[in-house]
């Protein structure tokens, strides 16, 4: 066979290698990307399970949005935050931040779909979102992980932290770091630090109108104080609060009447005057 009979069959055998190597790459290039893809897979599902065990036995130095929320303060201010325990907390405390924030704490399985449907039904007649729904599951695990993008990506990050917090932690977990983490103030986070700011004494010793004031600004720290008895505001919220905790029977008619200054739903002044002094007790662990 002549060189011009062999240039077809190198051709067609060049072919072949340049093919063949190129599958053996594509291969490898697949394998590799599929590898690569499979660990980032695993590491995106798996990276929230080990956060929310971490937090089992241990506190976070910072939450997500305490660390944002320090890059904007002006050179200077600090944010302060103490730990305390959460049989040191005042009952009063845990059960007006309930009351305030996520009166079904305890019934639900970390989200409120009533709530859910009750604030879109809201939102929705009001033309515009005014109202949430949000747990204080939900919130905690937004702060603790999460930024403020109003995506549903980020939405369902929350749904899915919030379940893990709810199965790993517990509620009692759940209520302790929440309210150790929650803003209270510019620079306060942590019901401890706020006692000590607003009412000069720990959060172990609150009475029950000062855990109410100070569950009252939890939805508005930036702006409100426990301090201003004139705030319409803040007597709104608490209305709200007493509301809840006299439905749930953890105070009475006088306990009623001491937070909103008002006879209890149903009940007039003079009834109250013939029912005779108060029995409702602060309680204080």
């Amino acid at each position: 066979m002549n060189n011009y009979a062999r240039i077809p069959l190198r051709i067609a055998w060049y072919l072949w290698v340049t093919v063949k190597t190129l599958f053996l790459l594509y291969a490898v290039l697949f394998a590799i990307a599929g590898t690569a893809g499979l660990y980032l897979g695993y590491r995106y599902v798996t990276t929230p399970l080990r956060q929310v065990k971490y937090l089992c036995d241990h506190n976070p130095a910072a939450t997500a949005y305490m660390t944002r929320y320090r890059a904007t303060l002006p050179p200077g201010d600090t944010l302060v935050q103490i730990f305390v325990p959460f049989d040191s907390i005042s009952v009063n405390l845990r059960e007006a931040v309930i009351a305030a924030e996520d009166d079904g704490f305890y019934t639900h399985p970390g989200f409120d779909i009533e709530a859910m449907l009750s604030a879109l039904e809201y939102n929705r007649a009001a033309r515009g979102i005014k109202r949430g729904a949000s747990t204080i599951s939900q919130q905690l695990a937004k702060n603790l992980f999460l930024t403020n993008e109003k995506t549903f990506e980020r939405k369902y990050k929350e749904l899915g932290y919030t379940l893990l917090l709810e199965k790993y932690l517990g509620k009692k977990r759940i209520l302790e770091l929440y309210l150790n983490y929650a803003q209270w103030g510019k620079t306060l986070f942590g019901c401890e630090a706020a006692s000590r700011r607003y009412f000069k004494k720990s959060c172990r010793n609150l009475s029950r109108e000062e855990a109410a004031r100070l569950a009252a600004v939890l939805s508005m720290p930036n702006r409100a104080s426990p301090l201003n008895a004139g705030s319409a505001f803040i007597g709104q919220r608490i209305a709200v609060i007493a509301n809840n905790l006299y439905l749930h029977r953890q105070i009475d008619d006088s306990g009623y009447t001491r937070l909103t200054g008002a006879p209890p739903p149903g009940k007039d002044s003079s009834a109250m005057e013939d029912s005779g002094p108060a029995g409702d007790q602060d309680s204080v662990p």
